[in-house]
């Protein structure tokens, strides 16, 4: 009699647990991050688009085995947001937007360049472009604990001129 509620509990755990895997990677996680900036500096939402979300799932999935260790080349004509964690550490599409988001302080607006002449300015710089309208991002975790890859792609391309 005592299994029963043991195989109970562990078969709802079980069930919710793919659920709780895909909290904070939808469509709209990613865009309400990527929105709730773009509002703050007065520029339009972005729309998700299933054809770029197609784009990165596709360049993402080449890249399980070597989790971007390597270089690699991306033809697309879009253009990109990309994070990789280390093997430690989930991360979630809403980790990777917030990231690029608090590039902000690497940013001035004044001058439209990243403050010291570094590029750690321009995942930030993208996530509000005013030149971009839609949105698609894919998450992969890498085989071997070997991390997690956000990428987001941008259309059209962003990160010319000033982004707001």
């Amino acid at each position: 009699m005592r299994k029963l509620p043991i195989l109970a509990v562990l078969t709802s755990f079980v069930s919710i647990l793919p659920l709780c895997l895909l909290a904070q990677n939808s469509p709209q996680d990613y865009l309400r991050v990527h929105n709730d900036e773009r509002t703050r500096v007065g520029v339009k939402p972005l729309v998700w688009d299933s054809v770029l979300e197609s784009h990165a799932n596709n360049f993402l999935s080449k890249h399980i085995e070597d989790c971007m260790r390597v270089r690699y080349i991306d033809p697309s004509p879009f253009t990109r947001n990309m994070l990789t964690s280390g093997s430690t550490k989930t991360l979630t599409g809403e980790d990777a937007v917030a990231w690029w988001v608090a590039q902000k302080q690497n940013y001035d607006y004044e001058s439209n360049s990243c403050i010291d002449g570094t590029l750690r300015c321009l995942t930030y710089t993208q996530v509000v472009s005013k030149a971009s309208i839609y949105l698609g991002c894919a998450r992969v975790e890498c085989n071997n604990n070997g991390g997690t890859i956000v990428m987001c792609y941008y259309d059209p391309p962003g990160n010319h001129g000033h982004p707001y």
